[in-house]
């Protein structure tokens, strides 16, 4: 009978060992980054001035402000860049832009100053160029608006 007690002790004692033998622990570690939220805000729309609508074509201006095309009506409405302020925390974030709606007969082609912006003492700014082609079958004369998008993220 004592060795019965014995040899069941041994098996208890030997499996509790094995179960610590294998037993460990490892430690992780969560890492993140506090950012300021990001905000965007238009200071000045984009004008693309007067446009010639009897011939197809297209009417330009950069973001750099360089006027370009063969439709642009010279000395018609000032072309203007349009612009937008951006608050975050500092450090580079990505910029995207698209137009939002149509005008019969003319597409535009949003265009950026930098699709990387450095926000530095927590703010920077991006510009707004664009070019319209026109189709002259397709477009009606007057005062027209196109909307664009600009989106920021980090």
């Amino acid at each position: 009978m004592n060795k019965k007690i014995l040899l069941s002790s041994l098996i208890a004692s030997s499996l509790l060992l094995s179960t610590q033998a294998n037993a460990a622990d490892a430690t992780g570690t969560a890492t993140f980054n506090l950012l300021q939220p990001i905000t965007v805000t238009k200071t000045a729309d984009l004008e693309l001035g007067d446009i010639d609508i009897t011939v197809d074509g297209t009417c330009s201006f950069s973001a750099a402000g360089v006027a370009g095309g063969d439709i642009c009506v010279a000395g018609g409405a000032t072309q203007a860049v349009g612009s937008f302020d951006i608050t975050g925390s500092d450090g580079d974030v990505n910029v995207t832009i698209a137009a939002t709606n149509d005008v019969a007969g003319v597409t535009l082609t949003p265009e950026l100053s930098s699709n990387i912006v450095t926000l530095s003492g927590n703010a920077g700014t991006v510009d707004v160029g664009g070019s319209l082609a026109i189709v002259a079958a397709s477009a009606v004369a007057g005062s027209e608006s196109i909307s664009y998008t600009v989106s920021v993220n980090y």
